[in-house]
Order: structure tokens, then sequence, then C-alpha cells
């Protein structure tokens, strides 16, 4: 290790990271603005990129600052509280702040990192020649939401978001952050669970990512309002809960045609089950369809926002019944991963 790194503070350490890796000159922008926000005042960042803004960030600390030391006292005969207790007042709001600051560091060290990683990969930025600038309402939000999280599982999810929002802005929409910021470890955890079920068709876009079309839990054959979901741990009390947070549609029986998918069609469509491509291939008995209704359960707007973020895991159990569903319409379901990389 580079023992000249370890006098380094964290965002100089995250600035030489993004600077060593020759970012974008749009990306590098929204970088150097969320970092100015979002991380502990003392900042010192390229002025000609930061527009400004760190200077404000550290005249806002300061005041902060000035507030916290104001005499306990004064601020007791202000309100006609006793001292002790404006003392303790005082401090507890001091340990607010910083509580907040720490999280927020934490999960913009962690967003550094995973740009770091997904351009040190090589990652295509030949469509990033659109100016696209992080809005201040978008990071005002990021900011009051991210700030309230102190386990290690949800900051590792604001920071995936931050990352691909200075990558590509516009790409969360700010529902989705107040949605993230309502859920708990057992809904989020739900979700991925949920998320690593759902067949999804998506389409490259302009911005490096995907535009997902449909993202859903085939329900084969059966009715998931009626439970028939329940065994893969997806019962519909446990759907219920993940419409409440607005992560799923309320229609339970909603259809997408997924024709395209079929591998007599040119130009195929596949779809993705965590992360894995698969297509379907007509048996010898099978006759030519027009369409193919895969009936289930989808993904709201919100939810296929999210889904980018989370951690899926393959579940053999369902992956085998959606296997079994599809040869009951004379396809079979192919795993056609290792031939897309080829």
């Amino acid at each position: 290790m580079n023992t000249e790194n370890n006098d380094l503070s964290p965002i100089e350490a995250m600035t030489n990271a993004i600077t060593d890796i020759g970012l974008p000159e749009p990306i590098k922008k929204n970088f150097f603005k969320a970092m100015g926000q979002l991380c502990t005042s003392a900042i010192e960042v390229p002025a000609a990129y930061l527009d400004g803004i760190a200077a404000e960030r550290r005249a806002e600390t300061h005041a902060r600052i000035k507030l916290i030391e104001k005499s306990a006292n004064q601020i007791a005969a202000q309100m006609e509280f006793d001292p002790e207790y404006a003392k303790l007042a005082v401090k507890k709001f001091g340990q607010k702040i910083i509580r907040e600051q720490v999280n927020l560091d934490l999960i913009t060290s962690k967003a550094t990192k995973d740009i770091q990683i997904s351009f040190q990969e090589k990652e295509d930025t030949t469509s990033q020649s659109e100016e696209k600038t992080i809005s201040d309402d978008w990071l005002n939000t990021f900011e009051k939401e991210a700030s309230q999280k102190s386990t290690e599982e949800m900051q590792t999810l604001f920071a995936r978001i931050l990352a691909g929002e200075i990558k590509s802005p516009e790409s969360y929409s700010i529902k989705a952050l107040k949605t993230l910021g309502d859920l708990n470890s057992e809904v989020a955890n739900l979700f991925a669970k949920f998320c690593s079920c759902c067949m999804v068709l998506q389409v490259p876009s302009t911005n490096n990512s995907s535009h997902i079309i449909d993202a859903r839990i085939c329900s084969l054959g059966g009715n998931a309002g009626s439970n028939n979901l329940q065994s893969y741990g997806f019962s519909f009390s446990n759907l219920n809960l993940l419409h409440e947070y607005g992560l799923i549609i309320p229609d339970y029986n909603s259809w997408m045609n997924y024709h395209m998918a079929i591998l007599l069609n040119q130009p195929i469509l596949p779809f993705s089950i965590s992360k894995r491509y698969w297509a379907l291939i007509p048996t010898p008995e099978a006759k030519e369809k027009i369409e193919l209704k895969i009936t289930g359960v989808a993904l709201s707007q919100v939810g296929k926002e999210l889904y980018s973020i989370v951690d899926t895991i393959i579940n053999d159990q369902y992956i085998s019944s959606l296997s079994d569903y599809f040869n009951t319409l004379d396809l079979k379901l192919t795993d056609i991963t290792e031939n897309l990389r080829a």
C-alpha cells in the first residue's frame, strides 16, 4: 500500500480515485457536485467543477457550528428552560448532525468505489455526449433520505443509486428515493427475493443502462392472488406488503406478451432472470404462437427503477417450476447466457 495515501482524508482519497480513472467530463462534474453537497464540509475539490458549491457547503456547516456553540445558558434564557436541559438539547442536536453526516460519508465512499469499479472494467461511455446534471431537488431528497440510513445493507443500496445517478442523471426518480427511504430490512429482503424470480424484458438504452419493458413473476398458470406462489415466499399477504410500498402493481393477474422470447422469431429478445438470460425453444409438437401471455405479478415503475440496485440470487425451486410450466406450453426454457457472451 502506498504510505503516502495514509494521510489523505476520505474525500481526498475519493477525489484521487475518480481523477485517476479519467471519467468523462459530464460524469466527473456530477461526481464533484454530489460530493460537494453530501460529504463532510471541510472539502477542497476543483472549483471549476464545483461552481461554488463547496464554498456554500462550508458556509452552511459553519453556521451550524456557530449554532451548536452558542451558550446553552443563553438558549435556555430565550426558551425559559433549565440550563442543564438546554445543554442536553444542544448536545443531542450536535450528535444528530454528526450521525447523519457519518452515514452520508459512508454512502458516498461506497458510491465512489462503485463508479471506480465500473469504469475500470472499461464500461462503454461513448453515449455520454449529452451533458446532464444531477438536479438540486434530487440531491436534496437523496441527502434527506440517505442520512437516516445506518445499516450497511441500506447504505449499499443508496450508494448504488447515487453512483447510477452520477453516471446517468434522471435514472432514478425522487419517488424511487422516497420509496427506498421508507423500506425496512424485512421489505427490502422480500423485494430482493421477488426480483430474483422476475422475468425481465429489457432493451439497451442510450445511457448505458437497460430500459425495462416488463418485469414480472409468472404465476405458473394459477392465480397469485389465491396464494399459488406461496411456496416460493410470495403469499397474498407478502404481495400486499410489496404493493403497500408501491413496488408492484395492484393487479396480481396482469399479463404481457413474451412472444419475442421464442427462438423461432427474428430478432429474438431474451428475458433475464436473476442476471442470467433465457430463451424459449419450441418443441416439435409446438404450434406457431402469435401470443405468449405471461400472467402474474408485475413490478411498478418504481419497482423497475429499484430492480437494478438489488442483489438477486437464482431460485432453483422456482426456475424448475417455471420450466415445467413452459413444458406444458410445448416450450423449453433454455439458459443462453453463455451464448450471448461468446
